[in-house]
C-alpha cells in the first residue's frame, strides 16, 4: 500500500515525503486536491492520504468529504498549521495534526498507527 501526500507547498510534501520513505514506505504526491483525488481514483493501492488542511483551490477537508462520498474508508490525516481542533474535532477524519516543529516524527507515529509494520 502507498500513501498519498497532498500538500501545496513543494518545500514541505517533499520533507516529509523523504522522511517517510526513509522508514521505508512509499509515497505518492500531490500538490492540491483535485490532482490527490485524481491519483486516489486512479490507483488501487493506496492505503493512507495525507493532506494539508490549507490549499488553493479545494481543500484538504473538501478532499476528505469527496473521498468519503465514493465509499472509500482508507484513513485520512489531515495537517494544518493552525490550531482548528474546534472545525476538525467533528470533521470526520481520522487525525489531524500541528504542523510545528515536530511535524516529521508526528506524522512518522501516526503512519505507524495506522499502517504498522504490514502496511510496508
Amino acid at each position: 500500500m502507498k500513501i498519498l501526500l497532498v500538500d501545496d507547498d513543494p518545500f514541505v510534501g517533499e520533507m516529509i515525503a523523504m522522511v517517510l520513505r526513509s522508514q521505508d514506505y512509499e509515497v505518492e504526491t500531490a500538490e492540491n486536491g483535485a490532482e490527490a483525488l485524481d491519483k486516489f481514483n486512479a490507483r488501487g493501492d493506496i492505503g493512507l492520504v495525507i493532506s494539508d488542511m490549507n490549499m488553493p483551490g479545494m481543500d484538504g477537508l473538501e478532499l476528505f468529504r469527496l473521498l468519503r462520498q465514493t465509499g472509500t474508508k482508507v484513513p485520512f490525516i489531515l495537517l494544518t498549521g493552525d490550531d482548528a481542533s474546534g472545525r476538525l474535532a467533528d470533521s470526520g477524519v481520522d487525525l489531524y495534526l500541528l504542523k510545528d516543529e515536530n511535524i516529521q516524527e508526528t506524522v512518522v507515529d501516526a503512519v505507524e498507527k495506522f499502517l504498522g509494520e504490514s502496511g510496508q
